[in-house]
Formats: structure tokens, sequence, C-alpha cells
């Protein structure tokens, strides 16, 4: 068992957590789960997810996924801390604690959210081993501590707490010392010194029990209740350029689906679908307890690179009439553009996509297991095509697509390229397997 590593930056540490031995178990990965609350998923490297609670091993090449409520804080071997806010994505992306300076490794992404970190062993032996990678830059440590967090507009701040760190992109390397700021606003322009710190959010505090005014039990007593948060009302968006590919089967069992158009009107509820309109056609959860409960997505509904799925368990089209629908998947995105989708196809060449979400298949009601999933696109001059093999536990097959939009049909799959220059691709399925219709919704990323 590691020993814990003694902190001298006692405040921020104390800010993070109390120390916690590691357990045998997780010392054989990257560390442990000390805090998890609200929603909060560990994203395995075959793209399954489950909920993260505390005392949980985490190993290199999994993620953490915050919710819009969800925080969490996890311990690294080397002694490391890092927390995590509300709508963080982060991803262990090459950890080893080998107490070697050369076969050491510290690498982690930062997609999206904001995170507190106080640095291990491992930047300590070597420094270089120890980065934060984002999409605009990379952060290197010189020091202990630093904040880190995306803004509204996607520009990213980096703080720096305790002694030095450096935030590199394309464009240039600024140090920072304890206090300073920086602002990133893309992967070229070289970083900007700040006086705004990173947007890293403080919990509220929680509200211990009170008296009730002149209120008494049967004893004469005071009565003592525990202090309750008012309840917040659902945030409603609507958006008219994320589409939708949903597929379902209707009340007798038939095969369902539908493909909007660029720009139907979309309905979020705490960032969870429930329903689409696209001219005449509209699609939505039937049931009382809105929102769905399994949408997940990576990115939240406002990036522009964000890609959404989730089932739900009953739905309705309404389209001159209404049509019942059971087991709804979906996936939803804002489409690539004509005009990267045509630099791409003029570049030639393939790419691979990885796995990072989906939704359990179901077949008459029952859901089944999604083993494995591959996706690969091949781009020519003038369409691209898709490949992809899906293994559930109620059968295999493979399918393939051709397109030059961002759209794509094949005989079993219907989907989408999504985000910058096709960095996601999200598709549905509808499979016959003799038995019924095998339905789901794959989420991949480039």
């Amino acid at each position: 068992m590691k020993s814990e590593f003694p902190f001298k930056n006692t405040l921020l540490f104390m800010a993070l957590a109390a120390a916690y031995p590691l357990t045998a178990a997780a010392a054989q990965g990257a560390g442990i789960a000390q805090f998890a609350s609200g929603e909060v998923l560990l994203r395995r490297s075959d793209g399954q997810s489950d909920p993260l609670v505390k005392g949980r091993g985490i190993e290199s090449g999994q993620a953490i996924v915050t919710g819009t409520t969800g925080r969490a804080q996890v311990k690294f071997t080397d002694g490391g801390l890092v927390s995590l806010q509300p709508n963080t994505e982060f991803k262990i992306t090459n950890y080893v604690d080998q107490a070697d300076p050369r076969q050491d490794r510290f690498l982690v992404d930062l997609l999206r959210g904001s995170m507190r970190a106080i640095t291990g062993l491992i930047g300590k032996r070597n420094r270089e081993n120890y980065k934060v990678m984002t999409t605009t830059a990379t952060i290197g440590i010189r020091g202990s501590g630093f904040n880190a967090g995306y803004n509204p507009d996607g520009s990213l701040t980096v703080t720096a707490e305790f002694d030095a760190i450096e935030v590199c992109n394309a464009g240039n390397c600024v140090g920072l010392t304890a206090g300073e700021s920086v602002q990133v606003l893309n992967k070229t322009d070289p970083p900007v010194r700040t006086n705004t710190r990173a947007p890293v959010p403080t919990p509220p505090p929680e509200q211990e029990p009170v008296v009730t005014g002149n209120n008494t039990d049967s004893a004469g007593k005071a009565v003592i209740v525990a202090s309750q948060s008012p309840t917040a009302a659902p945030i409603s968006r609507t958006f008219s350029n994320i589409a939708v590919v949903a597929v379902s089967t209707n009340s007798s069992g038939g095969a369902y689906s539908l493909t909007t158009s660029s720009t139907p009107t979309s309905v979020f509820s705490d960032n969870k679908l429930v329903s689409v309109q696209d001219g005449t056609t509209k699609l939505a959860e039937r049931g009382t307890a809105l929102p769905v409960s399994n949408f997940k997505s990576v990115g939240n509904v406002t990036d522009a690179n964000f890609i959404g799925w989730g089932m739900w368990t009953a739905g309705q089209q309404d389209y001159f009439g209404t049509t019942l629908l059971n087991n709804v998947h979906y996936i939803a995105g804002r489409p690539t553009a004509q005009t990267e989708i045509n630099t791409l196809m003029a570049a030639t060449g393939s790419a691979t996509y990885t796995l990072v979400g989906s939704t359990a298949p179901t077949l008459n009601g029952v859901a089944g297991t999604l083993n494995s999933a591959s996706f690969t696109i091949s781009f020519g001059s003038t369409a691209y095509n898709v490949n992809t093999s899906i293994n559930t536990s109620f059968g295999n097959f493979t399918d393939a697509a051709s397109s030059s939009s961002a759209g794509f049909s094949g005989a079993a799959i219907k989907g989408l390229l999504i985000g910058t220059n096709a960095s996601f691709a999200g598709l549905t399925y509808n499979k016959d397997f003799g038995s019924g219709v095998v339905s789901g919704a794959l989420a991949f990323q480039k």
C-alpha cells in the first residue's frame, strides 16, 4: 500500500477532501473514488457506463462523466487528487505509477466541464510526464495545484493555485504562478492573461436541522426538522439545429424510424430530449415521468460538438393522427456542415471511430446487452462509405451505407455525422432476427 503524500498546501487539500488510504484493489489501477455525489458515471474502455460510487477503483483508459448534479473526487495511487464539477467529462488516458521517472505517466483529458487538481508524486518525479490535455491547450505543471474549466463560449480558463504551471497550445506557452490565470480562446491563438479565475464552482453548503418556530411535540419540546432545499423547476430549452434519428417498434411490433432534417424544433428539459418536431411530424416521449432519466451525452446540449443518446420506454408520433411507439431509441446532435463533409471527401482517406455510449438493445420490450460495436468511414471524392459491426445478446450483424451528406442509411441502420469535421457519428438500428425487431442506438467518437 502506498503511503499518503504529505501535502504542504493544507488549505486546498482540505477543500478537496481528507485523505483516505488506498485499498489493495485500487492500488492495481489508477486510483479510487473518494467521493461521488449526484449523477456520476464511470465509462469503461468498451464504451459501457456504470454509476461511480465512493470506494470504487478506477483504471487507466476509463472516463468519469458527471451530470448536472454530479460531483466526484479521485485520489490517485501517487497521492494526487482531482475534483470534478458538474457537467464534466474527464478521461484517464494513460496512467502509469511505477515509482520510476522514466516510466511514470499522468496523461488525462478534460473534454468538458471543470476540475481542481493537486499533483502527486508522478509530477514531482518528472514534471514532463504530467499533462492535462483539453480541446484548446495542454496544461503542464511545475508546482502542485491548479483549477481549469471551460467557459460558456467554449474557451478555457486556467488558474494556478500553488507554485507554477504552464499552459501551451499551438500559439504559445504561458507560465503562471500562484493566483494568476490565463484564458485560451482556441487551439491556435496564444493564451491571454486574465483577472478572471477558472470557473470551478463551490458546492452549496448543507443546512443543519432547524427549530420550526413554536411547534412542539407531545412532550412540549421544540420540533426539530431537517431543512430542505427547494426543488428547482426543470429548465426547458428549444433548439432549431439539433437533428434526431430515432428507431422503435409500433404497437403491433413493426419497425419504425424517423430521420429529421438538420433544422427541426428539438425540445430539451434539463438537457434531456423530450420531443422533436420536423414539419408536420412530431415525435415525443409519452408518459408522466418526464424527462427520461437514461439520457446520456458527450458534451452539453449547448456545445457545438454535442452528441446525445437515449431511449423512451413509450413514445408517440403525431402525423395526421397518433401512432403509439414502444422503446424509442434515438441519437441527437448538430449535423456536420456540408462544406466540411465536402472537404473530407476531397481529401479522401479513412477514419476509425470508438464507441462512447449506447442504449441497451431491446427485443419485444425486453432489454438485452450490447457486447461490442465498431464503426469506420472511407471517404471518396464524391461520397463516403460507412461500415459497422454490431454484436448484441440477441444476435450479431454487419451493415454498410453510402452518402455524400451528413445523414446515412443502410439496410438496418440510420445515422448522422455530427460535430466539427465529423468528430462524432451516431446511428440507430432496427434489425429483424426472425423472433422480432432488435432496436438500439450507438454513439461513436473519431
